[in-house]
């Protein structure tokens, strides 16, 4: 696994540099997750090491902890609009992305966690329990992640001024004492037992640190280091999968990431219109990709990174919390799904 990291890492790093050279936002992330999405297609094999997938998150974690403001926790009561949009959005995404995959010839099990708005491990995990088809829900969770991820990054770029991709750390022997941070706070999550043990365990860790007036600071490496791993994990995704399969399988999933793009920026744009809340801000909190890549983004374009996470959060408790009860209800109406597509 290790030489394939390297090469798939590889590969990442060609398209971050070709899209750093055409001032693409978000390079590193974008241009190395469509750099090993299309080698893959090709017919490459690329793979990242989980537990390295894994470390990167927990990096994004103590990243965005930094910019956490205790003071604005008190804030999450003024935000119940955009909660209860986005809980009209889940809906509407389970709803809707259902009915389009069942209609795309997909087993009424199978379409239901393919329509997850988000949370791709967990909905594996769980369809997995479940009997499902982990085949065709991964590549149908993909084809979501890719086309949200640069959706999200595209579109936020276009709507705001300014995108700062990362701070002018040096690498500080001290700084990098500091990375370490990332993997015990990720263990110290999974003690806890706290979802998502990897990301909201360091960003816990670092906004505590960073509210008692402990400087705190990553070196640009690392935070490029983190977008590369995270681009290349996702374009990775599709590896050992051919063009044919994309083409049969991939299409509902395609249709189902644009829809997902194009209800969330119409039910942003009404909580926009409605309410003082950030258009941008809406988006990022209801565009059902990664929570640590919609929290870069986030930080990227100036959005308030606490924002957008509780709101990822608060819908990945929501999803597991129901997911027993939707299960039986798609066996009470469609019967004993076959695991098949």
């Amino acid at each position: 696994m290790v030489p394939l990291t390297w090469k798939t890492l590889g590969l990442g790093a060609l398209g971050g540099a070709i899209a750093t050279l055409l001032s693409l936002p978000l390079a590193w992330m974008l241009g190395a997750l469509f750099m090993v999405l299309a080698v893959s297609l090709l017919g490459v094999t690329t793979a990242v090491d989980k537990r390295l997938h894994r470390l990167a998150i927990a990096t994004l974690g103590v990243f965005i902890g930094q910019r956490v403001d205790a003071g604005e926790l008190a804030q999450l009561v003024e935000w119940y609009p955009s909660v209860i949009a986005m809980l009209l959005y889940m809906a509407l995404l389970l709803v809707g992305g259902g009915a389009l995959f069942v209609r795309g010839g997909v087993a009424p099990l199978n379409a239901l966690f393919s329509a997850f708005p988000g949370s791709m491990n967990s909905a594996l995990v769980l369809a997995e329990r479940a009997g499902g088809d982990v085949r065709w829900i991964a590549i149908s969770h993909s084809m979501r992640l890719a086309v949200v991820v640069s959706s999200a990054a595209l579109m936020a770029a276009l709507l705001v001024d300014d995108v700062t991709m990362t701070d002018e750390a040096g690498l500080l022997s001290v700084d990098l004492l500091w990375w370490l941070l990332a993997p015990a706070s990720w263990w110290l999550g999974r003690c806890l037992r706290l979802p998502l043990a990897e990301f909201l365990g360091p960003l816990v860790v670092s906004a505590l640190l960073t509210s008692l007036g402990v400087p705190l600071a990553l070196p640009s490496v690392c935070l490029l280091a983190t977008f590369l791993i995270l681009g290349s994990s996702i374009g990775s995704r599709f590896s050992a999968t051919s063009w044919r399969r994309v083409v049969k399988v991939g299409r509902v999933g395609l249709l189902f990431a644009l829809f997902a793009v194009a209800l969330a920026a119409g039910v942003a744009l009404l909580v926009a219109f409605t309410t003082e809340l950030s258009f941008v801000a809406v988006l990022l909190a209801l565009l059902p990709g990664g929570v640590g890549e919609m929290a870069v983004i986030a930080v990227a374009v100036d959005v308030d990174p606490v924002y957008v996470v509780s709101h990822h959060v608060l819908r990945l408790l929501l999803l597991i919390a129901l997911t027993p009860w939707m299960l039986r209800w798609v066996r009470a109406r469609y019967g004993k799904a076959a695991p098949g597509s």
